[in-house]
C-alpha cells in the first residue's frame, strides 16, 4: 500500500540523543534543506547510540579546552556516538537527501563516516564562533547567516532530489520499478545516480525512511500500547507483517519496538525534549 502524500515532510529523528541528556533543546526548520538545530550535554555515565537515519549532521563539540566538529553521515546500523563526557554538542541536521555544500567531498562519502568540520569545510570562522559558544540561539544565528549565503534552491527537474521527494513522501513504500515508470529512466540508472549521489542504494534508503516513519509513530504512542496496535502500524507502513517490521527495527536498534517505547516512558522521553 501506498500512502497518499499529505505534504508531511519526515522529520528524521536520533531518539537515543534525547535520552542520554537532561534536556535536549531542538529548533524545528523544516526548509532550506535543514530539518532542525539542537544542542545538548550528556550525562557523564551515558553512551548515546546514533540509528539510521539518512540524513548527514553537523556537529560542534563546544569545549574550551578541546573544541571539536565533525559532519557526520547516517549509521546503517546502530553505532555509538558522542562518547565525550559532560560536553555541550551543538548540532545541525539536514533533511534526508540534502546537505551542506562541500568543497572535497560529496554526500555518499559521509555513509558510516564521520569526518572533521574543517577537513572538507574549511571554514574556521564558523567553526570558532559555534564552538566558543553555549548560547543556543546565537549559533544558530551564526550558522543560518553563513549557510543562506551560498544555499542554492533545488532544481525542479533535478532527478536526484525528485527521487528523495518520491521516497519520503511515500514513507519509503515506492518501489525502484515505479520510480522508473514515474521518471522514463531505467531501474538501472535510477539505482547508479542514487548510489552516486548518496552512497546507498535507493531500495536501502527506502528501508531507513519507513523507519523513520516507525520511530515517529512510536514516539507518538502512548502508555498501554497493545500488540494490536503493532500489528495495524505494520500494514499502515507496508510492512509484509508485524514479524517483518519487528526484524526491521531490530536490524536498527538493537532492540524489539515494544521495548523501545518502554525506554521511552522510563526515561520520561517527552519531559527531556524541549521544543523552543
Amino acid at each position: 500500500m501506498i500512502l497518499e502524500p499529505n505534504n508531511i515532510i519526515i522529520s528524521p529523528k536520533q531518539p537515543y540523543f534525547v535520552m542520554a541528556a537532561p534536556h535536549y533543546y531542538k529548533a524545528i526548520v523544516m526548509n532550506y534543506g535543514i530539518s532542525h538545530f539542537y544542542c545538548f550535554k550528556k550525562y557523564e555515565t551515558n553512551t548515546i547510540t546514533a540509528i539510521p537515519d539518512g540524513c548527514i549532521d553537523i556537529v560542534f563539540y563546544c569545549d574550551d579546552n578541546d573544541p571539536k566538529a565533525f559532519v557526520c553521515g547516517t549509521v546503517l546500523h546502530p553505532k555509538e556516538a558522542f562518547s565525550e563526557k559532560n560536553k555541550y554538542f551543538f548540532g545541525v541536521r539536514f533533511l534526508p537527501g540534502s546537505s551542506i555544500k562541500f568543497k572535497n567531498a560529496n554526500m555518499s562519502d559521509f555513509v558510516d563516516r564521520q569526518i572533521p568540520f574543517l577537513e572538507v569545510l574549511e571554514d574556521k570562522d564558523l567553526f570558532q564562533k559555534i564552538t566558543s559558544s553555549k548560547n543556543f540561539n546565537y549559533q544558530i544565528q551564526v550558522f543560518m547567516d553563513k549557510y543562506l549565503k551560498e544555499y542554492e534552491f533545488p532544481k525542479k527537474r533535478d532527478l536526484k532530489n525528485f527521487l528523495v521527494n518520491k521516497i519520503i513522501e511515500s514513507a519509503g513504500q515506492v518501489q525502484v520499478n515505479e520510480l522508473a515508470d514515474i521518471t522514463g529512466y531505467s531501474v538501472r540508472y535510477i539505482n547508479k545516480t542514487f548510489n552516486k549521489e548518496f552512497g546507498i542504494p535507493p531500495k536501502v534508503f527506502c528501508k531507513l525512511m519507513r523507519f523513520q516513519y516507525l520511530i515517529n509513530d512510536l514516539n507518538a504512542f502512548e502508555k498501554g500500547v497493545f500488540e494490536t496496535n503493532l500489528s495495524q502500524l505494520s500494514i499502515e507502513l507496508g510492512y509484509y507483517d508485524q514479524a517483518h517490521m519487528i526484524k526491521d527495527f531490530y536490524e536498527f536498534t538493537n532492540t524489539t519496538p515494544m521495548k523501545y517505547i518502554y525506554s521511552l516512558q522510563e526515561t520520561e522521553y517527552k519531559k527531556r525534549l524541549v521544543i523552543v
